[in-house]
């Protein structure tokens, strides 16, 4: 190890980019596949089943993990602004 400490809060802030880009991502995700499951034509039992596992289980899971996301770009960029002050003074 080379003795730095501290951080490039550009690049911690172009992480937290891709980290807010892949959360919308997911988040396109579930749209679409919500509206296309809800857009079958499928009845029954298994349907049913499924569609409640999708509302009630995945979405919501898929949601935390963009939600997720979002709270570390968060946390970095926080980070990246505390290092620009600690190097500043």
């Amino acid at each position: 190890m080379s003795g730095f400490e501290g951080m490039d809060p550009q690049a911690v802030r172009a992480f937290a980019g891709q980290l807010t880009s892949d959360a919308d991502q997911i988040d396109s995700i579930i749209n679409t596949l919500s509206a296309q499951l809800h857009g079958l034509q499928w009845i029954g039992a298994d349907a049913t089943r499924f569609n409640g596992e999708w509302d009630g289980t995945y979405r919501p899971q898929l949601h935390s993990v963009s939600n997720a996301l979002r709270s570390a770009a968060n946390v970095a960029n926080a980070n990246a602004a505390q290092q620009e002050q600690a190097s500043a003074t």
